[in-house]
């Protein structure tokens, strides 16, 4: 289990990325995120990739005009941004093999030297501020147990959703971690369970009805992804099977 101290000091520094002010997303965020997430998954990657990939594509695109960024130039960021994740979360090494992933990404192929200036100006920008902490450094904390493992998949998938549709910027990772936490509960109907709640509300300096409305606002997601899923069509070359009592006296 994580140190008590050790989650206070992260409560403590995500405040400083944090603001409660409107803050407005590129217009492609949604699109990109959607690329990266896939990206992320494609190169089986862990999720807290492509969280920080969002954190610190949002940070940059919030310090910068959005008018002069044209589109083959916001994938560029987005890609570099994924580069600087990788190298700060895994122990992947980034070099020329991985040029296939601009390719996946986009139609456009990016050099090396186009990523790797890009990557500098980014970490310019933030005066090399990238280490950021994500929703998933949270999960371990309060879903620590081995037979818990169903809860950890749902969670995972609600945080995906989340980033992609919410700019990292205007909600705590922490808060983002837990609400996603005890939707995932709720929506396998798990019980028993209780003492996540207390440990949620005891450790996190947060109102109630804060954690509540940020659930409501998941499971608001979850439920708009679930619509916008198109069913697999039938395939023309399956006849449907007369099941009626007529048929089956002609087949005896």
């Amino acid at each position: 289990m994580m140190e008590k101290q050790q989650l206070e000091t992260m409560l403590f520094i995500e405040k400083f990325y944090y603001s409660n002010k409107s803050i407005k997303s590129h217009p492609k965020r949604r699109i990109i995120a959607d690329c990266l997430n896939k990206l992320t998954e494609d190169e089986r990657i862990s999720d807290d990739v492509f969280a920080l990939t969002m954190n610190i594509f949002d940070r940059f695109i919030s310090q910068t005009s959005l008018k002069i960024i044209e589109e083959r130039y916001c994938k560029l960021i987005a890609l570099s941004c994924y580069n600087l994740s990788k190298k700060l979360r895994t122990n992947i090494l980034i070099n020329n093999e991985n040029e296939q992933i601009s390719s996946i990404f986009s139609n456009e192929n990016y050099s090396a030297e186009e990523i790797f200036n890009t990557e500098e100006i980014i970490c310019s920008t933030l005066d090399w501020d990238l280490a950021n902490f994500v929703p998933h450094d949270y999960i371990k904390y309060f879903l620590s147990h081995d037979n818990q493992t169903q809860i950890h998949i749902h969670v995972h998938i609600l945080l995906s959703i989340a980033i992609c549709e919410l700019n990292t910027l205007t909600i705590l990772p922490s808060l983002l971690a837990c609400a996603c936490i005890k939707a995932a509960i709720k929506g396998l109907s798990f019980k028993n369970i209780h003492y996540i709640d207390e440990l949620i509300l005891n450790t996190l300096h947060y109102e109630e009805i804060e954690l509540i409305h940020t659930q409501y606002r998941i499971e608001q997601l979850f439920q708009s992804c679930l619509q916008n899923i198109t069913p697999s069509p039938r395939r023309p070359c399956l006849a449907l099977i007369d099941t009626s009592p007529q048929q089956r006296t002609k087949v005896k």
